[in-house]
């Protein structure tokens, strides 16, 4: 007998020899590789117990249990072998009329669901040993928590100009404090090469060697930057050229790519991780001007890649032909310039922690249903109650948004922000909002503001919460900003989940109620706080912004925490005694403006809703903050965000900016700010999927033939145009009216001037 407590990679399921078969690929620290074969463990679903089932010629089995489906219908539980089997009967009740109740659920999510079991396993059992593999079959299994190591191999190639040859495949592999560095070339030469280097006579040596070389490295994640959608496709495709076997699997099985959209891969490889940086960032909330790995890993780490010319394919090809030394340099500085982002973001413990505390695996963070399947399809067994299939809720209305107060267009002094902390979550757990709280609101009824019912005694979700929230609180304590962070994720997709067409629990009343409480405390902490003397100048969603009184600005931080203080035990008092509840809202000081912009609609008089500009007090230092201006968008122009700060900076410091704005739309039109007049945008879809509208990236990525990615171009009086292309014709009224204009405008008009009042000025002459 052999214990491994292990963190699970990957999963599969398939039936062979009239049995589900379950595989799981773990990592045990201890063990190395750990693979779990499970087949003896039947599928299951629901049926009503009055119905009457048609003859179906599949292996199952009938019994009744106790469990009854939302609407008290008593049922019972029919049994398969095969997970086929299970599929074509519930395909085949449904055409005669016959509701199945769980019938979609995926066998490998209920196996580790029902078992308690959060990506990472203990097993028990005979084991034998498969090469690299500790292999065990129909073990004890049960839920554990551990600290998984990792060896991580950040992969990246280089290809010529035409992609039709591989020139090099660079390897930086990390474990623990450890590396290893590795580039095979294609080469007939070794003379002048690093060490590092190894050379292949063919592409076929090449990709055989790499083969070889990564089973006997055996990592546990690969990552790259856009690795599966070129990298890894590129071998694939390669290997299938040249007929060699691809098999990078664990259990030596071939790789599966998929693609599912423009700019969007998926790779399967059983036992391993793959992990694309720009879609782990983007997913984890990073914000960059643009996603290439220069821009990142110059903000992040202060250096980028060895070429900088803007002809980087054509500088490779002449590495490859002249200076090979300098190609394995340039390809290995890629590969490493990836791992040290992933070791500076901590991507990698950020996504552990997710899958830890939702119970998805690594390749299935995104699916937030899954996740409340996982807690909450247990709970509701314990219950004795069985959900519906996803696609038998019937959708109704959606829910509104959270609420927005209007914005009162101005520039003040002395701003502060409010914020309701974890808001949603804190009204789930003060309402006890949960969808089995729903369905017995006639048991400790509690109502909400807005007249929706649930029950005080009956429910999971605020219980969840609240082991979340102290959960939370503890990492906070220990410094474990990952656990925070993977916490908070999960506890906001909860309001989403449950108002989605994706989720087996839905019901309008669950997402309305949360947000309709939501605005409700918003409008009445408005109320309080006028009552006091403050005047909320804008609201939105959970936060407030509060126009401190004359003199609170030199103690601003003591002030926002005294008023966050006092409506925090405002609340408490006015739902236990309006409700009958306790209250779980937590209103917390977050920040302080000295000077602060709310910007009005260029329609009219009314604010813009979140669009504002304001002057942080950080350490004693002025920094400016945009939230929904052209400053933060990739899709505007160096330019007009250079514009835009010193504008603001200059309005903020009480500064005159007439003189200033012509002096910059002169320059303009002298060509003094070309190199910041290029846009950047990314292709969404692919580009023929652009049938209806031809965007301006759009029509410069057909010149170039640019199928993915950023697009990079400026706008010139033929037209948008590829930087790649000549481009001296720039249209430079374009970039005056539709840059420079709408920003000015955004402040001018808080003094009654405008872009044009300043532009058409007699004392403006352009060629001066």
């Amino acid at each position: 007998m052999k214990t491994s407590e292990l963190f699970i990679l990957t999963s599969e399921w398939r039936d062979h020899n009239g049995r589900n078969v379950i595989v799981f690929h773990g990592i045990s620290n201890e063990n190395g590789p750990v693979q779990i074969v499970i087949d003896q463990i039947k599928n299951v679903f629901f049926v009503g117990r009055d119905a009457q089932l048609p003859p179906l010629n599949l292996r199952f089995e009938r019994k009744q249990v106790q469990l009854k489906s939302f609407s008290g219908r008593e049922v019972d539980a029919l049994y398969f072998y095969t997970n086929y089997d299970l599929r074509k009967a519930a395909e085949l009740l449904q055409q005669s009329g016959i509701t199945t109740y769980e019938a979609d659920v995926d066998p490998i999510k209920r196996f580790l669901m029902e078992r308690g079991i959060n990506a990472q396993m203990k097993v028990t059992g005979e084991s034998v040993q498969k090469k690299n593999l500790t292999v065990y079959h129909n073990p004890k299994v049960e839920a554990c928590q551990i600290n998984p190591r990792f060896k991580v191999l950040s992969l990246d190639i280089e290809t010529g100009t035409k992609q039709s040859q591989l020139y090099s495949i660079a390897l930086h592999l990390t474990f623990d404090s450890q590396e290893s560095k590795k580039v095979f070339l294609l080469s007939h030469e070794s003379k002048n090469l690093p060490e590092y280097v190894e050379i292949c006579s063919s592409e076929s040596d090449l990709i055989q060697k790499f083969v070889e070389w990564f089973k006997q490295a055996d990592p546990d994640i690969i990552i790259g930057w856009h690795v599966v959608g070129f990298d890894l496709m590129y071998l694939e495709s390669k290997a299938n050229e040249l007929g060699i076997n691809f098999t990078l699997g664990r259990d030596d099985s071939a790789i599966l790519l998929r693609s599912r959209k423009a700019g969007s891969y998926f790779a399967f490889i059983p036992g391993r991780i793959v992990i694309d940086g720009p879609t782990a960032l983007r997913n984890s909330f990073y914000s960059f001007e643009d996603f290439r790995l220069e821009t990142v890993a110059q903000e992040l780490l202060g250096r980028g890649k060895l070429i900088t010319s803007d002809d980087r394919p054509a500088e490779i090809d002449k590495y490859f032909e002249e200076d090979k030394a300098k190609l394995c340099e340039y390809n290995l500085n890629d590969a490493m310039l990836v791992s040290e982002i992933f070791a500076k973001t901590g991507l990698i413990d950020l996504l552990v922690k997710r899958s830890q505390i939702s119970g998805l695996l690594l390749d299935q963070l995104g699916m937030m249903s899954a996740a409340f399947d996982h807690f909450y399809l247990p709970k509701i067994h314990r219950a004795e109650l069985v959900a519906p299939n996803v696609n038998d809720v019937i959708l109704s209305e959606h829910a509104a948004g959270g609420h927005v107060i209007d914005p009162i267009p101005g520039i003040y002094h002395d701003v502060i922000v409010l914020d309701f902390k974890s808001l949603y979550p804190s009204i789930i757990q003060s309402f006890k909002i949960d969808p089995v709280s729903r369905l017995f609101s006639h048991i400790d009824t509690i109502t909400t503001p807005e007249g929706y019912k649930f029950s005080a005694s009956k429910h999971f979700l605020p219980g969840f919460i609240n082991e979340l929230m102290k959960k939370r609180i503890e990492a906070s304590k220990v410094g474990d900003k990952h656990l925070s962070q993977a916490i908070k994720i999960l506890m906001n997709s909860f309001y989403g989940v449950m108002g989605s067409n994706g989720c087996r629990f839905y019901h309008p009343h669950l997402p309305s109620a949360i947000t309709g409480t939501g605005k409700w405390l918003l409008l009445q902490s408005k109320d309080y706080l006028h009552k006091q003397g403050y005047e909320v100048i804008y609201g939105d969603t959970d936060s407030l912004f509060v126009k401190l009184k004359p003199g609170e600005g030199e103690t601003a931080k003591e002030n926002g925490e005294r008023i966050a203080a006092e409506l925090n035990e405002y609340w408490k008092k006015r739902l236990k005694e309006e409700f009958g509840v306790t209250s779980f809202l937590e209103l917390e000081f977050e920040k302080y403006y000295s000077r602060f912009v709310l910007t009005p609609l260029r329609s009219g008089e009314q604010g813009a809703k979140k669009r504002y500009a304001g002057l942080l007090k950080v350490n004693g230092e002025d920094e400016l903050e945009f939230v929904g201006m052209e400053f933060v968008r990739s899709d505007w122009t160096k330019l007009a965000k250079e514009f835009q700060v010193q504008l603001y900076m200059k309005v903020f410091n009480d500064e005159d900016v007439t003189d200033w704005i012509r002096n910059i739309v002169n320059k303009v039109n002298r060509g003094a700010f070309d190199d910041k007049l290029v846009y950047r945008k990314r292709l969404r879809k692919e580009l023929d999927e652009y049938q209806k509208s031809s965007p301006p990236h759009v029509r410069a990525a057909r010149m170039i033939n640019k199928t993915s990615g950023t697009v990079e171009y400026v706008i010139t009086k033929r037209g948008p145009v590829p930087i790649e292309l000549k481009h001296g014709d720039l249209d430079y009224q374009h970039y005056i009216d539709k840059q420079l204009k709408p920003i000015a405008d955004s402040v001018l008009g808080l003094f009654g001037e405008s872009f044009d009042s300043i532009y058409k000025s007699p004392q403006l002459d352009f060629f001066d």
